[in-house]
């Protein structure tokens, strides 16, 4: 018995393959839950179990929305109709043990695009930079009003993600306008950065008023006022730099695209600032009787 032991330890040692899958770890599924889908958005989601004994074998049950399928213990594909879809996920080991899971997949229309506005979290006494990035969806520009409340702009530094552009700073009523059209759809990515400098020690603030237009090139609210249609401004990104005959953005007939013809729609394209009304003095405040 003696001579055993060694080999009886080296099998406990080892440990051995038990086809029930008794002395396994339980199997059980990874997924609680899906990702939303939206509507016309390529979506995947990729299933997987652990423990068991593998290979595993995944089944699903329940309606899918149109536009995806479910293949290999995977959802994929571009969905075609809203709504909340009730589904039942179910993963079978090689020792024909299974868990199933239930699961609801939601499909809606696809959140706006977004500008989101960096500055700096603690005051601040000299310049710093105002970084814009453009996030969450696809959008082909953005039309921006923001009043700069003791910010000064230096108005030479902007460096914006296009050359087509433009820019326009009022001292008396502090209203900043930026009109940004890019040559391509841009999503998670700087926009531009502007150099700010406060008038006093001050932790910045700002509330903008920002029109996106999505990848199609449509506002995502109402435009602002402006003395030509921000789609003038989107058709001279398009076509920047190009030659040819007949280009959308060619407002000077030269058969060319450029700077030529931004000057020529900056001309009269902000309207003029309405002075701010002034503010009522506050009760009690004296006056004559």
């Amino acid at each position: 018995m003696r001579k055993l032991w060694p080999l009886a330890l080296l099998l406990a040692a080892c440990g051995t393959q038990d086809p029930t899958g008794a002395g396994t770890e339980p199997l059980r599924l990874t997924a609680s839950s899906l990702p939303p889908a939206y509507l016309g958005e390529a979506y995947q989601a990729v299933f997987s179990a652990e423990g068991g004994l593998r290979p595993y074998a995944f089944s699903l049950e329940g309606k899918l929305p149109q536009g995806l399928t479910f293949q290999g213990g995977r959802i994929s594909g571009v969905p075609r109709e809203k709504g909340s879809f009730s589904l039942v996920l179910t993963v079978e080991d090689a020792a024909k043990n299974s868990r199933a899971q239930k699961l609801t997949l939601t499909v809606s229309d696809p959140p706006p695009p977004r500008l989101t506005l960096v500055l700096p979290p603690a005051q601040v006494e000299g310049p710093f930079l105002l970084l814009a990035r453009v996030e969450g969806r696809e959008a082909v520009g953005f039309q921006l009003e923001v009043r700069l409340q003791d910010l000064s702009p230096d108005l030479s530094s902007l460096k914006a993600a296009s050359p087509v552009y433009l820019l326009d700073y009022d001292p008396q009523s502090r209203l900043l306008r930026l009109d940004l059209a890019f040559p391509k759809p841009l999503k998670d990515q700087e926009a531009f950065r502007l150099l700010l400098t406060p008038a006093k020690p001050l932790t910045p603030r700002l509330s903008p008023q920002v029109v996106l237009y999505d990848k199609e090139g449509k506002p995502l609210g109402q435009a602002p006022s402006r003395g030509r249609p921000f789609a003038d401004l989107l058709g001279l990104a398009q076509n920047w730099g190009r030659e040819g005959k007949e280009l959308k953005g060619d407002l000077d007939g030269d058969g060319k695209v450029g700077e030529a013809d931004l000057r020529l729609l900056a001309q009269g394209y902000f309207p003029k600032v309405q002075a701010p009304s002034p503010e009522a003095p506050p009760a009690g405040s004296g006056g004559a009787p």
